[in-house]
């Protein structure tokens, strides 16, 4: 009896992990899931989920679930977050044993983390608020399809979205599925928040910061106090920017809409900062004997599987230097700034 397997690709559970950034449309999964079978070569089948992510939803949500079904379709285990060891012994015990297990490191999957000769780290991400929490965005498209070169995360505090009094955080970032950087020659980013009754902000137009490099691929971002009379009413909002493709064939003066609805966003996400850069600390402080490889012994009992099962690429139990090294890679070492080239400033 053989085992198929598939992945499922869904919403992006920690935005700008790998520069990625959450799709618009079904097109642009597609277009992740070519990018992942890329990075990845890896000969699994992909399912590529709806864009309100009913696959995904029917499965229980989990942010790297893992099921096995059997021929007739009832799910047979079912975990929240993937294990491959234990995911190999359950096939085992449901199928039986094979002769010559195929191990990880036999496999030609390796994902392949790219850099950009384009600057980065050149303009300072803003201090944010704790409690933030993503909220549903609505982009409107315009009558020439231009893509949606760059991609608004908007969150807001609990007050703001249990009140109508908080503060807001709009988040402009670039998707590097479209090999695109901002052009500073041609101004800055603006952003225009029409007003409207029973809105109250400090300031209804604003604008990016003055960057001195001719071109950078770091987020625009903005945190707004924000008063609404009903916590209910959405916020509609224009932003202007100016980018061109890395290969410099064309750049574009872009101007996008977007409704802002104070409601959370259950398939928003984290942004990576939020947690990894405690993550990562940790590792560091769990390596007791300093060897810089971490063993199961080493790791709370509560945390072996989260650690060893995502982190220990090559299956030997334990997670060494490189796997630390590229684990932390695949998210900026924990900034979310990702892996590129910094020109300084």
């Amino acid at each position: 009896m053989g085992v198929n397997f598939y992945y499922v690709y869904a919403n992006v559970q920690h935005p700008e992990t790998n520069g990625i950034v959450e799709a618009y449309s079904v097109k642009e999964r597609v277009m992740h899931v070519a990018e992942a079978k890329r990075r990845t070569q890896s000969e699994v089948p992909w399912i590529c989920d709806t864009m309100d992510n009913q696959i995904k939803d029917a499965l229980g949500g989990a942010p790297n679930g893992e099921l096995v079904l059997d021929p007739a379709g009832n799910i047979v285990r079912k975990r929240f977050w993937s294990d491959p060891a234990i995911l190999r012994a359950d096939l085992t015990e449901l199928i039986g044993p094979v002769e010559k297990p195929t191990l990880v490191e036999e496999l030609p999957v390796r994902f392949q983390v790219e850099t950009r000769e384009i600057a980065s780290g050149v303009v300072p991400r803003i201090d944010l608020p704790r409690g933030l929490n993503a909220v549903k965005i609505e982009p409107s498209t315009d009558d020439k399809g231009t893509p949606f070169f760059v991609k608004l995360r908007a969150e807001a505090t609990r007050p703001l979205i249990q009140k109508g009094k908080g503060q807001l955080y709009l988040g402009f970032y670039l998707d590097p599925l479209y090999k695109v950087h901002w052009n500073n020659r041609m101004g800055r980013i603006k952003v225009n928040i029409e007003q409207a009754d029973g809105l109250k902000l400090e300031k209804y137009e604003l604008v990016g910061p003055d960057v001195k490099q001719d071109s950078d691929i770091d987020p625009r971002q903005f945190l707004v106090d924000v008063e609404l009379e009903d916590k209910n009413h959405s916020i509609e909002l224009t932003v202007s920017y100016t980018v061109c493709d890395d290969a410099e064939t064309f750049c574009v003066p872009v101007n996008q809409r977007y409704v802002v609805y104070l409601k959370r966003d259950k398939w928003g996400g984290t942004r990576p900062g939020i947690f990894l850069v405690g993550m990562f600390a940790e590792v560091e402080k769990m390596d007791s004997n300093g060897d810089g490889v971490l063993t199961k012994d080493e790791l709370p009992p509560g945390r072996v599987t989260l650690y060893v099962g995502h982190m220990d690429k090559n299956g030997n139990g334990q997670i060494d230097a490189d796997e630390i090294s590229e684990f932390k890679a695949m998210f900026g070492n924990g900034t979310g700034f990702g892996t590129t080239k910094n020109d300084g400033g």
